[in-house]
């Protein structure tokens, strides 16, 4: 959707995301903040600590003669299963910024009247979280079979169909289904026992009721998916007790059923029935191509581990040096009418376009202003008042109006503001 854009002078709306354009130079500045996309490598701190993993307190005092003779167990580590290393995948990744965000910056150039630094200002997108879109396209030598999977939801890409179902699966069921609870009649029947998880105290219910294999599934999902099922089950135990009988069969009456937003009149479905009908419109909901555009958000949490890496690498290069933003935002800018310019190795842009004017041409007060800033390009205001005017105090009315021309100079071009308060007169092309 076209944003719309304030006229030159205009404030920009109260909803607009309002970026610091305060530049400092480079030996100043701070190092970037928190990267954007982090290390999927776990490490020690950041790791959960199991239920069966706690440390009992230390005993204070000498260890007992028993225990001092008694060797200490080695402690075994489950070992982890191998994670295959990450593909390099035939992909070129580049970045654009993100509409919204380039149409406020344009904002505030054009409120400012200033020229900004164009690598500044791609720095300023890349470094914001939500300030940029990821393009990914396959490279020409890519095998022939090899695409991209996007869906059609949030814009989320995967390599591979199958990787792209199972995102489509689990993270937009919700957008079809809306998911209620509903109170049942209890389970009947009679139960000896029940089978309850040993490291979280979950009743799972009879081992030969219906629902004892969903129950299982779900504790294995949500609670120990780093464990394999067979690890799972070994930690259940069946206990016969009337009482925790009677509080499963009270559980059991609470029910998740889902019902489909575009149907609301059908019968609700259990997650069963609802996944298999949601599966049925998940080709509808994913597409294959050459090239995808992914929002920045949306590039952070990758579910493709070969892509996700592609990406990381990719942005940790542009946040050193924002080649490619600063090559999308050049075009961007150009399109909505402001200029851009180079003073010495720097691109800047600004507005307003840079107007040479020769100093013997204006009036006497302008003429003096832009004689000046010929001899002594980078002064500030300040400085003009120092060297032209320098009887008068800096906050007296004399002094304003004596800076009035260099308003009028701003505005036309003749003379350039820098988004750090510095002026230069802009330079005409030399001729051969």
């Amino acid at each position: 959707m076209e944003e719309k854009t304030h006229a030159p002078g205009e404030r920009a709306d109260s909803s607009d995301v309002v970026l610091d354009l305060n530049f400092v130079p480079q030996w100043a500045r701070k190092p970037p903040g928190e990267s954007h996309y982090r290390s999927r490598v776990e490490t020690e701190e950041e790791r959960p600590r199991r239920s069966d993993d706690r440390r009992r307190p230390r005993r204070e005092g000498p260890p007992r003669d028993d225990q001092a003779r008694r060797p200490r167990p080695e402690r075994r580590e489950r070992p982890r299963p191998p994670q295959e290393p990450v593909r390099e995948l035939p992909v070129s990744v580049s970045f654009l910024p993100e509409q919204q965000r380039l149409a406020s910056l344009v904002r505030q150039i054009h409120h400012s009247r200033r020229a900004y630094p164009l690598m500044d200002l791609a720095s300023l997108l890349i470094h914001d979280p939500e300030g940029y879109l990821v393009k990914i396209e396959a490279d020409k030598g890519a095998p022939a079979d090899f695409r991209l999977f996007q869906c059609s939801c949030c814009k989320g890409a995967a390599t591979s169909e199958e990787a792209m179902v199972r995102h489509v699966m689990a993270r937009h069921l919700a957008d079809f289904y809306d998911k209620e609870e509903i109170l049942s009649e209890p389970p009947s029947g009679n139960f000896p026992g029940i089978a309850r998880c040993r490291r979280t105290g979950v009743l799972l219910g009879p081992p030969n009721h219906h629902s004892y294999a969903e129950k299982l599934a779900e504790l294995h999902q949500a609670r120990f998916p780093n464990l394999t099922l067979d690890e799972v089950r070994r930690d259940i135990e069946v206990v016969r007790d009337e009482a925790l009988v009677e509080q499963w069969k009270e559980e059991s009456r609470r029910q998740t059923v889902y019902k489909a937003r575009a149907n609301p009149e059908a019968e609700p479905l259990d997650l069963r029935r609802a996944e298999a009908e949601f599966a049925r419109k998940v080709p509808e909901l994913h597409a294959a191509a050459h090239r995808v555009i992914i929002p920045a958000r949306e590039a952070q949490t990758l579910e493709d581990r070969d892509l996700y890496h592609a990406v990381q690498a990719a942005w940790q290069k542009e946040g050193r040096f924002p080649l490619s933003m600063s090559f999308a935002m050049r075009a961007a800018f150009r399109h909505m009418h402001l200029h851009l310019f180079k003073a010495g190795k720097i691109n800047f842009v600004t507005h307003i376009k840079p107007h040479p004017v020769r100093p013997e041409e204006t009036v006497e007060n302008i003429a003096e202003v832009l004689a000046f800033l010929q001899e002594h390009p980078g002064s500030t205001r300040k400085h003009l008042l120092e060297i032209l005017h320098p009887s008068l105090d800096p906050a007296s009315r004399e002094a304003q109006e004596a800076l009035q021309p260099l308003g009028w100079l701003i505005e036309r071009g003749h003379i350039i503001e820098f988004f750090n308060g510095t002026l230069s007169v802009p330079l005409g092309r030399r001729r051969h």
